[in-house]
């Protein structure tokens, strides 16, 4: 039985997918607290506007109930994020493992993040740590995927 050789694109992929990966949840953990922090005061400072306060009310809100609300969500949101990195770890895992076979693996897996990295890359640009995992993890390493696939 003739050894096949690990596809380099798929390998070089799955490194640059799990390495941005990391970083961007390293970075999630570190700035993401400060960042919630910070929003949280900035909203804070909104809801102690009486007009605000009053239209919170006309609506049915009182302002700890908004605060909270927009709290959870911007910790929900940091949580996504470190759970999509965390998958782009794993998929990057077991692709490092299937290098040499061909498989549908690398087209669904590299069409999806491919898919979500344009997005993060849009939304965020690349000026910023989380923009620069974005394109790392999420656009390079999907595409690498994408075409080492398509070589197997």
């Amino acid at each position: 039985m003739k050894v096949q050789e690990k596809n380099r694109l798929i390998l070089f992929g799955a490194l640059l997918m799990m390495t941005g990966a990391a970083v961007a949840i390293v970075s999630t953990v570190v700035f993401g607290g400060a960042l919630a922090a910070s929003l949280e005061e900035s909203i804070a400072e909104m809801l102690a506007d009486p007009a605000y306060a009053a239209e919170l009310a006309a609506a049915g809100l009182a302002a700890d109930d908004a605060l909270a609300t927009m709290v959870g969500i911007i910790y929900a949101l940091l949580g996504l994020g470190v759970a999509v990195n965390a998958v782009k770890i794993v998929v990057g895992a077991l692709s490092l493992r299937r290098t040499d076979r061909a498989s549908a693996f690398f087209l669904v897996w590299g069409a999806v993040f491919l898919v979500l990295g344009v997005l993060g890359v849009w939304f965020s640009g690349v000026a910023t740590i989380f923009g620069m995992c974005d394109l790392a993890a999420g656009v390079f390493g999907p595409a690498l995927l994408l075409a080492g696939g398509v070589q197997n």
